[in-house]
């Protein structure tokens, strides 16, 4: 399994910040603890849905590193420049490796 993690992902964070107005701004940090890891990214599906009359593409992901306890699915992840949200993280009978569900499109 090792020799299929060859891909380098970095993982963000979000910080809601004041905007002096009553109210926030959302904005992404890299995760400093976690610096990037190697995994293996694969395409799963593939959609166009249509919002306000616009198409957009969203494709979903599934990522596997090895296993890990300080992830959070309220995260993202970065890969080749694109970011991908974090959908959910599958647990495993096995914990040497996991395995992230994660989607391009949904949140930006």
């Amino acid at each position: 399994m090792i020799g299929r993690l060859r891909e380098r992902i970095a993982f963000e964070r979000p910080v809601l910040g004041d905007d002096g107005a009553g109210g926030g701004s959302l904005s992404w940090l890299p995760v400093d603890a976690l610096p990037e890891v190697w995994a293996e990214v694969e395409a799963t599906t593939g959609s166009e849905p249509v919002e306000a009359d616009a198409r957009r593409a969203e494709v979903n992901w599934r990522i596997t590193l090895r296993a890990r306890d300080d992830l959070s699915s309220d995260w993202r992840l970065v890969w080749r420049g694109r970011v991908l949200d974090i959908l959910a993280i599958l647990p495993r009978p096995r914990r040497d490796y996991m395995v992230l569900l994660a989607r391009e499109g949904a949140g930006q």
